[in-house]
């Protein structure tokens, strides 16, 4: 069965609002004519952003790229964090890409630097998702719907607060215990193997960053679990990292699909397209 796909200008609005989505968080929204979701996305990604750097010393600069163009530094490259990527820009401007390491303390001095570093991690992951609502929006603005149903970006945001959430409003149940099953099950599994104490920056900072796509569920998790140290060297340690990091990737994966299931059931119901708008209902 073939695909729908959205009129061809309602398709670049859509690119347009992702694109200054990623830019900065709420932008896209104004692009869908949406200014109160704007000030909310705008809102929440750079509160994140900054509380996060507040309490961590902005020692997430050191996790960084610096990348400097005729002596002189213009762009800051750091991880998941890019996903807000002006916000990332202004911040480092501010900081003038300095954090308490690179001012002779240590990050251990800051007891919520953990804290600060799953904040701004969040503001970065949950600005790539702000940029599949903003696109969502300017779709269900131009083919609207007299009958309540997810639409694609809210069944993606589903599925990053709990992996399988976005294809059961969607009505997949198979693809809802698939994806969720397995992405929690990894996840689990992962942190059992590293005895809780796996989903850190400072010990694992690249895996870290993978570990962040999960969610609220891996950011709640982590935020208790940060108390746990490692004893000693783990032997299934690697393994958990890389189920972790897995689980994160995944959850990724899912909200793709459950975004490109919910367009085509929302552009199906639209059109009024024969059996494919009541099987996405089911």
């Amino acid at each position: 069965m073939q695909a729908l796909a959205p009129a061809e200008p309602t398709r670049k609005r859509m690119e347009r609002a992702v694109g200054l989505s990623l830019l900065l968080p709420g932008a896209g929204h104004l692009q869908a004519g949406r200014f109160g979701w704007a000030l909310f996305w705008a809102i929440l990604c750079q509160g994140l952003l900054f509380g996060g750097l507040s309490l961590a010393g902005n020692s997430q600069f050191d996790y960084g790229k610096l990348i400097h163009l005729g002596g002189r530094p213009i762009l800051m490259l750091l991880i998941p964090e890019m996903g807000n990527f002006l916000g990332v820009q202004f911040a480092a401007v501010l900081a003038k890409m300095h954090s308490v390491e690179a001012g002779g303390h240590l990050p251990e001095h800051l007891p919520w630097r953990n804290l600060g570093y799953l904040m701004s991690g969040a503001s970065g992951v949950l600005s790539a998702f702000a940029a599949a609502h903003a696109s969502s929006l300017c779709l269900v603005r131009d083919e609207p719907l007299a009958q309540r149903r997810v639409s694609p970006g809210g069944a993606a945001l589903a599925t990053l607060l709990l992996p399988g959430l976005g294809h059961w409003l969607s009505g997949r149940r198979f693809k809802t215990w698939l994806f969720g099953g397995t992405i929690v099950g990894l996840f689990a599994l992962g942190m059992t193997l590293g005895d809780f104490a796996d989903f850190d920056r400072q010990r694992h900072p690249y895996y870290w960053a993978g570990q962040m796509l999960l969610g609220p569920v891996g950011w709640i998790t982590a935020f208790l679990c940060e108390p746990q140290r490692f004893p000693s060297v783990l032997p299934y340690q690697d393994a958990g990292l890389l189920f972790t990091t897995a689980a994160g990737f995944f959850t990724v994966i899912a909200a793709l699909d459950s975004y490109h299931r919910a367009e085509d059931d929302w552009l199906a119901a639209a059109r009024g397209v024969p059996g494919r708008a009541a099987a996405g209902a089911a």
